[in-house]
């Protein structure tokens, strides 16, 4: 289905939003929800809302803003915060809801970049851990995950890599993530262990060779950022690293996440990132920032 103002024409993107929210939306819920050649136009539709336009907006789309569509698990946050590990598992495993009411919902949640991004920045924690199994003497190296949230990225590596000697040390504040990173990795349970804590509390009892945080500390304030950064460089080994992952600042996602989502972020850009290791006291030489193919996850990479 090709939304448009009026039969016969080229959909239009600079459209009244009473008229969306009157005619074009039910139009999608009569369809079950959007086609492909509908998504740059419900794009636009949200680009262009006002902040006097939003709740409005959020009515209009109360038949998906429910737990049975990802983006409506974000509005209502049945776990009590934004990015819980479940919505964070969806979107590693590209879930799509059976369900025909929201089956379409799901599939365009998928194409948002923020959700690509989200998947890119796994196959990165993948990839880094891969190097570092290879680079560790004997294959042994110690990890920390703060805010490790299902732990998909470590199941798929021992899964690809069942020899690797790495251990893992794992935080989060949420026991409903510990409880589902445990049943999802009871074959490698022996190589992790399980903190229920604030990372702003725990005090590690030994040094790591990878530090890695990747959809935490976007919702830290700077100070705090900057504050964690100084903390836990201090629990690296010699040659250690610790990589910390922050949406960019010109995420293309920010606003439909924020209005049909209700999922806030700080938002920061490379240079804010490397201001925060220099406030904490690393030298500029140790500090770089890295990026999932998309750009929209950035990675601050501080090596000790």
């Amino acid at each position: 289905m090709i939304l448009s103002l009026s039969p016969g024409k080229e959909p239009m993107y600079k459209v009244d939003i009473r008229h969306n929210m009157n005619i074009l939306l039910p139009e999608l819920f009569k369809n079950n929800g959007p086609d492909k050649e509908d998504y740059q136009l419900i794009f636009s539709i949200v680009d262009q809302i006002s902040a006097d336009e939003i709740e409005s907006f959020r009515t209009a789309m109360q038949p998906i803003l429910n737990p049975g569509t990802i983006i409506g698990f974000s509005f209502t946050k049945p776990f009590g915060y934004n990015g819980d590990f479940f919505i964070i598992e969806k979107i590693y495993q590209n879930y799509v809801s059976p369900d025909p009411r929201y089956k379409k919902w799901d599939e365009f949640f998928h194409t948002f970049p923020a959700a690509i991004a989200v998947v890119n920045r796994k196959k990165l924690a993948k990839n880094i851990l891969a190097d570092l199994h290879l680079q560790s003497p004997n294959n042994q190296g110690e990890v920390l995950i703060l805010g490790s949230g299902p732990v998909t990225e470590v199941n798929e590596f021992m899964i690809e890599n069942p020899e690797s000697r790495l251990k893992f040390d794992l935080i989060d504040l949420d026991k409903r993530a510990i409880d589902y990173a445990k049943s999802k990795n009871r074959r490698f349970l022996s190589k992790m262990s399980f903190f229920n804590c604030n990372i702003i509390r725990f005090n590690p009892a030994k040094t790591y060779d990878l530090i890695w945080s990747a959809g935490l500390f976007d919702y830290f304030k700077d100070k705090h950022f900057v504050y964690l950064l100084k903390k836990y460089y201090e629990y690296l080994n010699p040659g250690g690293e610790l990589i910390i992952g922050n949406f960019a600042a010109g995420n293309p996602s920010r606003k439909i996440m924020e209005i049909l989502g209700d999922w806030f972020l700080v938002h920061r850009s490379a240079d804010e990132l490397k201001s925060f290791a220099l406030q904490a006291g690393i030298h500029p030489s140790k500090i770089e920032v890295d990026r999932e193919p998309l750009g929209i996850n950035l990675f601050l990479r501080i090596k000790k």
